[in-house]
């Protein structure tokens, strides 16, 4: 059996909070104290020989400038070869173990080799699954540098775009990243599910790090309120083609960017904003995927918010064609809820499942005051609709 390949142009970022406003630190001291030192490497690679990228490095200049606007030292690398991108690496654990919050961004060509993901530099030269481990820069190098400084929060988002110029040289090539499940205190965020491929840019970003940079300036949102805005953003604007996903285990609350007149525990207090009753429409269309044919559905049912909590229920629990619909709504309208249901006859399905069997996913959602959109994220699409009564 040959070798899986999977290959993507990656954009990995180690985005790291600011520091917790002063007042906000005093109130909850369940999660780290970050120190306020700020060190970003930043790395765009699009010059490759073979296969050159557009938006890689206007990515990682665009990211630059960002977190330097939010107070980080930034150290800025443009068409890096395979030894200039390992010595910043090194560098930068040296410099992490000061204490300080780190950022580590790259813009380029990546693959996954047998579930390990690699960085590919410039000049790399790949002409067989061999070269891999050779030629590009193994991302467990990354990770290893920051365990070693002992640093009190990484955060790492992958980028995942594009197809694999090398794939005729393999012997087997899928799309997609490899999954890294989060080491204790950490988080790493995909720009797409895991296995799955996201859309590169038209414009001067790439989808994902466009939404990214608009919200990491938005002041006193958490590390995980950027991420759903952002997933809710790239949703939306790929149709659901592209999911971002992250696997977590911070232990407390980072904030990007803490405006001083604000501090993040007032934000939070605003969850009654959306209490009330709702109007919930959901619309899943005729769906076919090879042979396998699935007919198009509308439910409408009621739900409630209280305290930000969502409860929705359509039909009787547990019945045929019932649907259950709960989550919590982030004060910053953001939200991703869980869906429980039972199936209504196998014409409904991909599968073809019997007629009450339980199935279950889950729902982006953004909420405004008075109205609110979702997308289912698994299997089949469907859009959600909130209307306040």
């Amino acid at each position: 059996m040959g070798k899986t390949v999977r290959y993507v142009t990656s954009v990995i970022t180690l985005a790291v909070c600011t520091a917790l406003n002063p007042a906000s630190a005093a109130q909850d001291n369940r999660g780290i104290t970050v120190k306020t030192d700020r060190l970003a490497l930043v790395i765009g690679n699009a010059a490759y020989p073979t296969a050159p990228l557009k938006n890689p490095v206007n990515d990682a200049e665009d990211i630059g400038k960002s977190l330097s606007a939010i107070g980080f030292k930034v150290a800025l690398h443009r068409n890096a070869d395979k030894r200039t991108m390992e010595e910043a690496i090194r560098n930068f654990g040296r410099q992490l173990k000061g204490g300080a919050v780190g950022v580590f961004y790259f813009a380029g060509h990546g693959m996954q080799v047998e579930g390990q993901n690699y960085l590919i530099p410039v000049n790399a030269k790949i002409e067989s699954e061999s070269d891999i481990r050779y030629e590009a820069v193994d991302a467990s190098l990354l990770l290893g540098k920051m365990e070693d400084a002992g640093n009190s929060l990484n955060i790492v988002i992958l980028d995942a775009c594009r197809n694999n110029p090398f794939s005729r040289n393999f012997r087997n090539a899928a799309a997609g990243l490899a999954r890294m499940d989060a080491p204790t205190g950490s988080l790493i965020a995909y720009s797409t599910a895991p296995g799955s491929v996201a859309a590169d840019g038209a414009d001067r970003n790439g989808v994902f790090t466009k939404h990214f940079i608009r919200h990491l300036a938005t002041p006193n949102l958490t590390v995980e309120q950027v991420l759903k805005r952002v997933r809710v953003d790239v949703a939306q604007e790929t149709n659901q083609r592209q999911i971002p996903w992250e696997s977590s285990s911070l232990m407390g609350e980072f904030f990007f960017n803490v405006a001083p007149s604000a501090a993040p525990a007032q934000a939070l207090r605003s969850g009654g904003r959306f209490d009330g009753a709702w109007d919930v429409v959901v619309e899943c269309p005729d769906v076919t995927e090879g042979t396998s044919f699935a007919k198009g559905y509308i439910l409408r049912f009621t739900a409630e918010v209280r305290e930000g909590a969502l409860s929705g229920q359509h039909r009787n629990r547990g019945e045929p064609g019932s649907l259950t619909v709960a989550g919590r709504i982030q004060p910053d309208g953001t939200a991703e809820l869980k869906a429980n249901g039972v199936t209504d006859g196998p014409g409904y399905t991909l599968k073809q499942v019997v007629r009450g069997t339980p199935y279950a996913y889950r729902v982006s959602a953004r909420f405004e005051d008075v109205r609110g959109s979702g997308n289912r994220i698994e299997e089949r699409p469907c859009k959600y609709s909130f209307s306040k009564k």
